[in-house]
């Protein structure tokens, strides 16, 4: 372990037992303690000195020593509706690997975008971008590469290295990037969207967006973000050499697909149906007129975007493919990634410590002068903060810590908890500098097509770019949003 990791491991719990000792916090004899805590799953989680999802776990062990919350409370907070829609749709996302569906699509988007550079590069990040917005972009960008180092390796032989190089280089970060953007479309798209559904419930119940809402903001923020990838990286992918031969691959790689399996057919119905189920529950409200969602027809209310990702997940345990074995099996539940489940239920925990032991009340009275600050101008703050902090800390971790720091000043001084914590959120997934921001940007990095210079270069045009883009839309967009 490096020095930096062994002083954060050190400092975590210090730091947690001398807020405790001195931290007086009148009308709130929790949150002293609350605050120590706090501030040590902030440690440990930007100094990753230890596993993520083991600091997600300390509130069950803290919060009842110090009478924050007892363990049958906070535990709860570890798997509620959220937790169960990100499982339903990762189950969703293994299943769509798991028939080659995502490579199909893929294929059949590339195939049609294909008669130059610009267009095929186009192509790959539409499809990279859309399929991010319902499977892990870690996932989408393998898939993605796989497709792509052939056909650039190709074009390396074909003419001088030296030339295609540094081209090949900005269509991998292209790649990289749209995983990046297209995840912020859907709620399921990345686990900082959970994460801010879950803050917006405990902190505004009322204001918590539909999936069709949701993606009424989302859906134009990656259209945006793809408009800016192509203004900052678009004109090097020009002056690529091509010729219509370089694109003989991609068909080739389709027909070898063959016809669409049985498998591919069902996972295809499942998603389609999940996703209509997702956007149509709750309708559709507005001044003039009123749609109302399937849920209101329903003779119990209750029903959630968990209930409806488990519900078709399961659906996928039933259905066979042609070789007669079912498109789940009992392995899709070791291969549930347990970790970012533990690591979202600890940042809901925290949340729920923060708002019951009276530490959020006193954090927003402590922020009393943002009543000042203008919106637009707090926004862009904010979304500024997140980006460069995400460059060098996990992204989920990021907006489980400064969410709730959010809502609290929120509450205390009459802000839009929706618009400040959708910017944070929004912002999260648009680290694009660093190889360790995100998993996208970590393999084109190990590709060794892409040098770090490249990145950092092309990553902090985009940054700086994108943020003014996410306050604007955020901004102008806001009234979609309950």
């Amino acid at each position: 372990m490096i020095n930096g990791q062994r002083i954060a491991r050190a400092s975590g719990p210090v730091v947690a037992l001398l807020c405790f000792i001195l931290a007086d916090i009148p009308d709130a004899p929790a949150a002293g303690a609350m605050l120590g805590i706090s501030l040590w799953m902030a440690i440990w989680w930007i100094g990753e000195c230890v596993p993520l999802a083991l600091t997600a776990l300390l509130p069950l062990v803290c919060f009842p020593f110090f009478g924050i919350a007892t363990g049958k409370q906070i535990s709860a907070q570890y798997f509620n509706s959220i937790i169960f829609l990100f499982i339903g749709g990762f189950m969703i996302a293994q299943a769509m690997e798991n028939s080659g569906l995502h490579k199909r699509i893929a294929l059949n988007m590339l195939a049609r975008l294909h008669a130059s550079p610009l267009q095929l590069a186009l192509g790959f990040s539409i499809a990279t971008a859309f399929l991010s917005m319902w499977i892990s972009n870690t996932a989408t960008t393998m898939l993605m590469v796989t497709i792509a180092l052939p056909l650039l390796q190709r074009l390396i032989d074909e003419h001088s290295a030296d030339q295609i190089a540094p081209l090949a280089a900005t269509f991998l970060l292209i790649i990289a990037y749209s995983a990046n953007i297209g995840g912020m479309g859907t709620p399921v798209g990345t686990a900082p969207n959970l994460v801010f559904l879950e803050n917006i419930r405990i902190t505004s119940p009322a204001a918590v967006p539909s999936f069709l809402q949701w993606m009424m903001i989302g859906v134009p923020v990656v259209i945006a973000g793809i408009a800016v990838l192509f203004a900052v990286l678009g004109p090097s992918i020009a002056r690529l050499p091509w010729k219509k031969s370089d694109s003989d691959s991609l068909q080739q790689s389709l027909k070898q697909l063959g016809p669409v399996s049985a498998a591919e057919k069902a996972v295809a119905w499942i998603l389609a149906i999940t996703a209509l189920l997702w956007m149509g529950r709750k309708g559709i409200h507005s001044e003039s007129f009123n749609i109302p969602g399937w849920a209101s027809l329903l003779p119990y209310k209750g029903v959630d975007d968990g209930t409806v990702a488990v519900l078709m997940a399961s659906l996928l345990f039933l259905f066979k493919g042609s070789d007669g074995t079912a498109i789940l099996g009992k392995q899709t539940f070791s291969r549930l990634p347990w970790d970012i489940v533990l690591l979202l239920g600890g940042g809901f925990a925290l949340a729920y410590g923060m708002l019951h032991s009276g530490l959020s009340g006193w954090i927003g009275s402590q922020l009393a002068f943002l009543r000042a600050v203008p919106l637009p101008l707090m926004l862009l703050g904010i979304t500024l903060t997140i980006i460069f902090l995400t460059e060098i800390t996990s992204n989920t971790a990021t907006t489980q810590v400064m969410l709730p720091i959010l809502a609290a000043a929120c509450l205390a001084n009459t802000l839009d908890p929706t618009a400040l914590m959708l910017a944070a959120t929004l912002a999260a997934s648009c680290a694009f500098m660093l190889p360790v921001a995100t998993p996208p940007n970590a393999i084109i990095f190990g590709s060794g097509h892409v040098s770090m210079h490249d990145m950092v270069r092309a990553g902090l045009r985009m940054n700086l770019i994108m943020a003014p883009v996410i306050v604007m839309l955020i901004y102008f967009l806001r009234p979609l949003l309950p």
